[in-house]
């Protein structure tokens, strides 16, 4: 059937969606019939010609569309040819996001051109991985904190049993007299121990995962 000279003149699009919908086709059905994919059939009937696959693809939708609602394929070609010509022609008006994407892209694209700007980008870059290979440094290199809370300073009990408090870093191995003591999630530790009459020297030493070590004496003089 041809369309070149339809009774209202109709764009192609809407020509073709009429044409459809009184052949009583659904669009699903259509696309399942010629393997246009959906998204494509509504691109066609909204006219939305430049987001079509390029050239011969798009025309080979059409042809196929055409064919499947009893159209001359090749007239329909002819028209889209028309049509997609008229749009290159037009003038792109951008929208204001376009606009200011294309202002957003135009800076940073500027940014990178200029060689001072480079500059203090690549230095900022260079004074953070100073920083922190700095930071690693100190960590490897740094004693381990060790903090003994009970008893704070040397003292005198009258009891045998004794409790030692304190707070070592967190992951650093802890021993009392070369005793391993456990420490909790956040460091902290507790360790009841057994004195002798007279006076107790205790070694209380952590090591961390490094090798540094810190380390406490207390003496815990026991009188009987």
């Amino acid at each position: 059937m041809p369309i070149a000279n339809t009774k209202d003149n109709l764009p192609l699009c809407e020509y073709l969606a009429q044409r459809r919908k009184f052949m009583k086709i659904r669009a699903n059905d259509l696309s399942f019939k010629t393997g246009i994919p959906s998204k494509y059939i509504k691109k066609i009937e909204a006219g939305e010609w430049l987001d079509l696959p390029p050239g011969v693809y798009a025309k080979g939708f059409l042809k196929k569309y055409a064919k499947s609602v009893g159209l001359d394929g090749n007239e329909v070609s002819q028209r889209y040819d028309l049509e997609i010509s008229k749009l290159e022609k037009k003038p792109q008006i951008i929208s204001i996001s376009s606009r200011q994407s294309f202002k957003k892209g135009f800076f940073i694209t500027n940014f990178f051109k200029s060689a001072s700007l480079r500059t203090i980008i690549f230095s900022a870059v260079a004074v953070f991985i100073l920083i922190y290979i700095g930071w690693q440094f100190s960590v490897v290199f740094k004693n381990p904190n060790l903090s003994i809370t009970n008893p704070s300073e040397d003292v005198i009990v009258t009891e045998s049993r004794f409790l030692i408090e304190g707070k070592v870093s967190a992951g650093d191995a802890l021993t009392i007299n070369n005793e391993p003591v456990y420490a909790e999630g956040d460091g902290g530790f507790k360790k009841e121990i057994e004195l002798l009459s007279g006076m107790n020297v205790l070694e209380i030493k952590a090591v961390s995962r490094f090798g540094k070590e810190s380390k406490i004496i207390r003496r815990i003089t026991y009188n009987n």
